[in-house]
């Protein structure tokens, strides 16, 4: 309840030093049950919120027997003796947002800290994962609509050749084209948010709403780095500078390319919903 009010800061410990994009596969981290109770040895890696987080929701190898299916999945409190945090790091962007390595040397955890089903994390991994990319790829908007309107300020202000830069149509152009891109982010991202929003936990995660999930963020993330460079570009030397906001947007628009999946793996998705693979 403290979560879901506000009170309670959260995370997400899927990804691992040695397991990325095959997180389940890779995952080293190790949960032993003991009677009533979890042991939970390992590490996560590049963990949003792993510092000031007070529980994470973690995924532990629970019958490696079972390969990616083998795995559970464990509310842990931050207090718990055993957890730690190994290190706090730095991001190109997105730096309001601290991220860390995260360690657990036995931590105890009680069975009753589960999410869903002993050894069916897996099903909670992916219903998940379709949730948070339908839910990401609206930050994309958000940035692309202020680099837009950044962009045309600058242009409309910005005098070279004794006229505003906007009257050249090569800006023009890379307005017209970062407007259109925009709109049609929009477009894509409402419709699959108002698609997820019939779908149930057990639908998750195979499917076309899997497919078109990955396929959202996916176009979101790479439209919004083609809009910051070329916002960028409009900028000239200004776009190029540190503590220009245009120049912070560009720095954060690369992560969408990279967490909740990179776009390699997103194109495996898609691909792999459409082939029947």
């Amino acid at each position: 309840p403290k979560l879901c009010s506000g009170e309670y800061v959260g995370a997400l410990g899927l990804t691992e030093p040695g397991a990325g994009s095959d997180a389940l596969g890779s995952m080293r981290t190790k949960a032993v049950r003991d009677g009533d109770f979890y042991i939970l040895n390992g590490s996560k890696m590049y963990i949003t919120n792993g510092p000031i987080a007070d529980i994470v929701l973690v995924y532990a190898k629970s019958q490696p027997d079972l390969g990616n299916r083998g795995v559970t999945a464990f509310i842990v409190e931050t207090d718990t003796p055993g957890f730690q945090i190994a290190q706090k790091l730095t991001k190109m962007g997105f730096r309001g947002s601290p991220t860390a390595e995260l360690v657990f040397e036995d931590v105890v955890v009680p069975v009753a800290n589960i999410v869903g089903s002993e050894h069916e994390g897996h099903q909670v991994v992916m219903s998940g994962l379709d949730i948070e990319r339908a839910a990401l790829a609206p930050i994309s908007i958000g940035i692309a609509e202020r680099a837009l309107e950044l962009s045309i300020e600058y242009a409309n202000d910005r005098y070279q050749f004794g006229k505003p830069i906007a009257s050249f149509q090569m800006i023009q152009s890379m307005i017209a084209d970062m407007y259109t891109w925009v709109e049609t982010m929009k477009a894509f991202t409402y419709q699959v948010l108002a698609e997820l929003a019939d779908v149930d936990a057990t639908s998750a995660g195979r499917g076309e709403i899997h497919a078109r999930t990955a396929a959202v963020i996916m176009y979101n993330a790479n439209t919004v780095n083609q809009i910051l460079n070329h916002a960028v570009q409009i900028h000239g030397g200004a776009g190029y500078l540190w503590d220009t906001e245009i120049n912070r947007l560009f720095r954060a628009t690369k992560l969408g390319e990279i967490g909740a999946g990179t776009t390699e793996v997103r194109k495996l998705i898609i691909a792999g919903e459409l082939l029947g693979r």
